[in-house]
């Protein structure tokens, strides 16, 4: 009898023993920490956020700069991303709904964006919760807002044309930019003086960094000293620049080129012009000349002119300059 209830005791022993792990897989209990999870059907779930952290840097106050982030499931299993939440003053994200769903090996995309409405630096994280191991998923905001500065800068603060034969003409080129961190809007160019005009400009949003060229033209049409100036307007600082030049009566000589067909392509060709040795070329024909010569009558005697001549192509797309040369004109 002892021995018989022994064998019954060791028996409970062991049925007590073997309830134990069953217990455990019968309530999906994981017992390893890799980051992933597993289920009853194989398989893992997990996910990658990128990038993991999103810099905007200096952005003006008042408007908005946008960067994307990409989740992607790296699992083997469905993921579920039940929520994603963002913190932080200026932040904002857009271009995701949750809850949704993402097949193993796909991915989704949306966007944060950081639009400051005062100056200073702000920090932010975005909170990214689904039912992979390593959730929730953050992700790093930064930038810092930035005043507005409206203004433009100009290549010239003054312009001189030295002397141009009367009823003759030169042109010099003028680069307005944008030196500001915001839109300038510039709603005219102008020019006041006789024998002074301007062509370009007017009309024209310039983006921070962005520029546009002018052209000033002198064009007198009596001797002797002119002066004007040149007037930028638009919503920032208006900016203004002088302009001189003399008209001189022009001598009895004039200057003939000639030069070599251009090999390529080319409906017809730019001539340049520069008075002395020092300043930039003007273009002395205003539509490219099919000919493979030209004329310049607007000289002045004592005068040294230096030329070069460029090959125009289909969408007036330009040749770099031809080998300058030089012609000095005689005083009698």
């Amino acid at each position: 009898m002892p021995r018989r209830v022994a064998s019954v005791a060791g028996m409970r022993n062991l049925t007590l023993n073997l309830a134990i792990p069953f217990a455990i897989l019968a309530a999906g209990l994981s017992l390893t920490g890799c980051g992933l999870v597993g289920d009853s059907g194989g398989g893992t779930r997990a996910m990658t956020v990128t990038p993991t952290a999103a810099s905007f840097g200096n952005v003006t106050v008042k408007t908005d700069a946008t960067q994307t982030i990409k989740i992607s499931n790296t699992g083997t299993r469905e993921l579920k991303i039940f929520s994603a939440d963002i913190a932080g003053t200026g932040f904002s994200l857009s271009g995701l709904t949750v809850p949704t769903k993402l097949a193993a090996g796909s991915s989704v995309n949306f966007n944060v964006a950081f639009k400051p409405m005062v100056g200073g630096a702000e920090t932010g994280t975005i909170s990214i919760k689904t039912n992979a191991g390593e959730s929730p998923a953050s992700v790093n905001l930064s930038g810092t807002g930035v005043e507005q500065s409206i203004k433009l800068k100009v290549s010239e603060t003054a312009l001189s044309f030295g002397n141009v034969v009367v009823s003759g003409s030169e042109s010099k080129n003028v680069t307005i930019t944008n030196s500001g961190n915001a839109n300038v809007t510039i709603t005219g160019v102008s020019v006041s003086g006789s024998g002074f005009s301007v062509s370009g400009g007017s009309n024209v949003t310039l983006a921070p960094n962005q520029s546009e060229t002018v052209a000033v033209n002198f064009n007198p049409k009596s001797k002797g000293s002119l002066s004007g100036a040149l007037t930028v307007s638009s919503n920032a600082p208006t900016v203004k620049i002088e302009l001189g030049g003399a008209g001189l009566q022009g001598g009895n000589h004039s200057v003939g080129l000639t030069w070599t067909a251009s090999t390529s392509s080319a409906i017809g060709y730019f001539i340049y012009r520069r008075t002395g040795t020092t300043g930039s070329f003007s273009r002395l024909d205003s539509s490219p000349d099919p000919l493979t010569s030209f004329t310049d009558n607007n000289v002045i005697d004592g005068a040294t002119y230096f030329y070069v001549v460029t090959a125009v192509g289909t969408g007036e797309s330009e040749s770099q300059f031809s080998e300058e040369v030089s012609v000095t004109i005689p005083t009698s």
